[in-house]
């Protein structure tokens, strides 16, 4: 019997649970994204340890061997590489050395780097005060959004410089207890009965929902209409009919394991190239801080955190990972040995940071997932072999991780999209640094023209993830409450 089959007799019993038994429902794995990225523009990645850290680096940077303080900048050479790192000193001005780094190494990149770059904008002004930054949620006023992508594809300047994922008409899949409380970590699949295809899969975050993007299946081949959504719950599975264009509501017959006490697991995907060393100063400055404040929430919480940092081909790495630890001191310790170095060119290697930070890190199942991008330069789009950030936001749904993207200044018009897209995507917010001190001014910068909020970065990150313990399972569909 083929599955077409078993889906249309189902349709009397929408909702109803079914053990799974020997029948797996899942059609095909999810994806492993970072099996995509073994090359990078032309050159294979190669992957290293030291100490906690795991180090890619490609193009020149793969003949660099990263020594104890290679966060720093500074570099160790195997003598029969270091001829591929040789770069003049001619052209390097006095005082745009590195601490740390070898001057003959890091020549190269002054000479080529932008402007903006070697004077670092105005953000010395600001380094010794807390930053101030705007926060937006681009879920919450949708319309605007859309809005905001139909004139971005006007503009003829932006051709090639993000993905265009087409998110109208977005709608939600949300899943619920017997009492109406929402299922958070729950497994969705919308399947399309017609091939017998998942046209998309994910895992419910907080509040129990999962977001679908009609448009986005199409893109991927699902043919519309009506679809199957399978929830994979307790070794069974609730099959619910749906044609995709409003939001809808799954019961399960019992409640899925709501982890206690909740688990947290946050990531920190940080641009360490030349131009951020003040805000990676003050991201080091938040660890702590942040953690220390959560010990105030009225929740019982296991709270874990990690770090992918990434620069760019022929830097010294292209992504460093420090894996999930509960010790936040100790990640505190390493994330202190991590300076700003490499960049030159405008665009990083974001699309490399990001499938790390969702692919490459050990995600309980289970966990709120929540990462911080914290950047100012938009991703290559133009480098062959490389893993896209919209298929690696297609996985990161799958998984329930979600996304605030933090944008520093200097990012252009093809950036602040590419941010505001990730973080809307992944249900996340968009969160800009304010220099200048007038929020509703930096917020119009980045095309953003919604309701947007102004507080210390610290406050921003800490906001983020005590409300995602906080809310974790407990909000109740306003559909059910009362019922």
């Amino acid at each position: 019997m083929t599955r077409l089959v078993v889906w249309f007799g189902f349709l009397a019993a929408c909702g109803t649970a079914t053990d799974l038994g020997d029948q797996p429902v899942a059609r095909g794995e999810r994806e492993n994204i970072l099996q995509r990225a073994t090359r990078l523009q032309g050159s294979a990645v190669a992957s290293r340890r030291e100490g906690a850290w795991e180090w890619r680096v490609a193009g020149s940077g793969a003949a660099v061997t990263i020594g104890a303080a290679g966060l720093d900048g500074s570099l160790r050479l195997d003598s029969a590489d270091r001829g591929l790192l040789a770069l003049s000193v001619a052209s390097a001005p006095a005082s745009a050395a590195v601490p740390g780094a070898d001057p003959a190494l890091t020549a190269g990149y002054w000479a080529a780097a932008p402007a903006r770059e070697k004077a670092g904008d105005d953000k010395n002004a600001v380094a010794a005060s807390p930053m101030r930054a705007g926060a937006t949620d681009d879920n919450a006023d949708f319309a605007a959004f859309v809005e905001f992508l139909d004139q971005s594809r006007a503009r003829p300047e932006l051709i090639n410089q993000w993905r265009d994922l087409d998110v109208g008409g977005r709608s939600f899949v949300q899943v619920v207890g017997p009492d109406g409380a929402p299922q958070p970590g729950v497994v969705v699949q919308i399947v399309d009965p017609r091939s017998d295809k998942v046209a998309a899969r994910g895992t419910t975050y907080g509040d129990g929902r999962m977001p679908f993007y009609p448009k986005v299946a199409a893109a991927d081949g699902a043919s519309g209409g009506s679809y199957l959504v399978e929830v994979l719950h307790g070794g069974k599975v609730t099959r619910h009919q749906w044609l995709g264009d409003r939001d809808t509501v799954v019961h399960l017959p019992a409640a899925a394991n709501v982890a206690q006490p909740v688990t947290a697991d946050v990531v920190f995907l940080i641009d360490t190239t030349g131009s951020m060393q003040d805000e990676i100063d003050r991201i080091k400055a938040t660890l702590l801080s942040v953690t220390e404040k959560l010990r105030g929430l009225g929740r019982e919480f296991d709270l874990r955190c990690g770090a992918v940092l990434y620069r760019d081909v022929g830097d010294a790495y292209v992504t460093a990972q420090h894996p999930f630890t509960n010790d936040i001191a100790a990640l505190d310790t390493a994330l202190r040995a991590v300076n700003a170095d490499g960049g030159g060119d405008g665009p990083e290697s974001l699309n490399q940071g990001l499938a790390v930070a969702v692919d490459g890190m050990g995600w309980r199942d289970g966990a709120a997932k929540l990462v911080f991008l914290v950047a100012d330069a938009p991703p290559h789009l133009d480098y062959t072999d490389d893993v896209q950030y919209d298929v690696t936001l297609r996985a990161a749904v799958s998984r329930g991780i979600k996304v605030h993207a933090v944008a520093a200044s200097g990012i252009d018009d093809g950036g602040s999209i590419v941010f505001r897209q990730i973080a809307q995507f992944t249900r996340g917010q968009f969160v800009f640094i304010e220099y200048g001190g007038d929020v509703t001014a930096s917020g119009a910068a980045h095309g953003v023209a919604g309701v947007t909020k102004s507080n210390n970065l610290d406050d921003i990150l800490f906001e983020r993830i005590r409300d995602e313990i906080a809310g974790w399972g407990r909000e109740v569909s306003p559909r059910l409450a009362g019922k």
